[in-house]
């Protein structure tokens, strides 16, 4: 086990602030395989180092928590396998924690290499001892980076040493035609149009139905399985909801595919998504956002999202 203090790689990562971190992933999307790209923005933009920052930095972590308004799992140490499990690559993960921790442990004093080329560097061992291209690891081994960065070196060297179970097996070619969806829905009965959405890729019933114009989080509630077990703000149906309204920030989703089918963001969508700290007021927020409201979000076809397992308010105050 590596002591914090201890760990040259760790202390270069703590060096990184999300600005930095932002002007490296800009560099690496494109060479990311397309079926990655969209998963590894929504990853962090549901981690914010700056989230991570305020938790370990609290003297008083209670009052951090009522302070952010924090509710839901926001403790990503203990669910770093559970993060990643949107991403092709995640049937990669096993190898990509073993990499990470080895390039750690390797490091016994700073190589002068940067941050972009380290992440290249630690996914090119993967690929390698894999067989596979690049692409398909270099999203969720920077993602395994900035997990490393955030939980530490014990928290990390824990979750190496647990097997990962793949929970998607589908080819890259069925992801990407699976998210693309369709835009002219189905007429039931009565001739309502209705559009399916996708909130667990891995299960053949991780999905409910939206009838044409209908709002996420509606459409949503008129799933009556119990997801209230799994999750206390899962109150009716998978997507948390509180008040329907844009107000609490509950049922905030990354939209992995689908994006045109969704109503553009409003000025007012964007407004909350800056309050609520789910898009930095540094990004501008474009009109098919890969973070969005639910309850602001208007449905014309389908679409496939993941559902970020906490809520709060990072932003509201500045």
């Amino acid at each position: 086990m590596i002591a914090l203090e201890q760990n040259v790689f760790h202390s270069f990562l703590a060096k990184h602030d999300e600005r930095q971190w932002a002007e490296v992933m800009d560099r690496l999307l494109s060479s990311i395989h397309p079926v990655d790209q969209i998963p590894t923005k929504i990853w962090f933009s549901f981690w914010p180092l700056r989230l991570a920052r305020e938790l370990q930095e609290s003297t008083d972590l209670p009052q951090t928590v009522k302070r952010l308004q924090l509710d839901g799992n926001f403790r990503l140490e203990e669910q770093v396998d559970a993060s990643v499990e949107y991403f092709l690559g995640s049937r990669f993960w096993g190898g990509v924690k073993k990499a990470i921790l080895q390039h750690a442990e390797s490091m016994a004093r700073s190589t002068g290499a940067g941050l972009e080329e380290q992440i290249r560097g630690i996914a090119d061992k993967v690929a390698q001892d894999k067989s596979i291209e690049l692409r398909f690891v270099l999203g969720i081994t920077a993602v395994g980076v900035m997990i490393f960065q955030q939980i530490g070196v014990a928290s990390f060297a824990e979750a190496a040493q647990r097997a990962y179970e793949i929970k998607n097996h589908q080819s890259p070619e069925q992801l990407i035609k699976l998210r693309q969806g369709r835009q002219g829905g189905w007429r039931a009965l009565f001739g309502a149009k209705r559009h399916k959405i996708t909130f667990d890729e891995s299960h053949q019933d991780g999905s409910f139905q939206a009838l044409e114009g209908q709002d996420l989080s509606m459409a949503s509630s008129c799933d009556k399985r119990d997801f209230r077990s799994q999750d206390h703000r899962r109150v009716a149906g998978p997507v948390p909801a509180e008040c329907r309204s844009g107000a609490c920030g509950y049922c905030w989703i990354g939209v992995l595919g689908g994006h045109e089918n969704l109503s553009d963001v409003t000025d007012f969508e964007k407004k909350r998504l800056h309050h609520f700290g789910y898009v930095s007021r540094e990004v501008e927020v474009g009109p098919h956002s890969h973070i969005r409201l639910a309850c602001q979000s208007k449905c014309y076809g389908d679409v496939s999202v993941v559902i970020s397992p906490w809520n709060g308010v990072l932003d509201g105050g500045k």
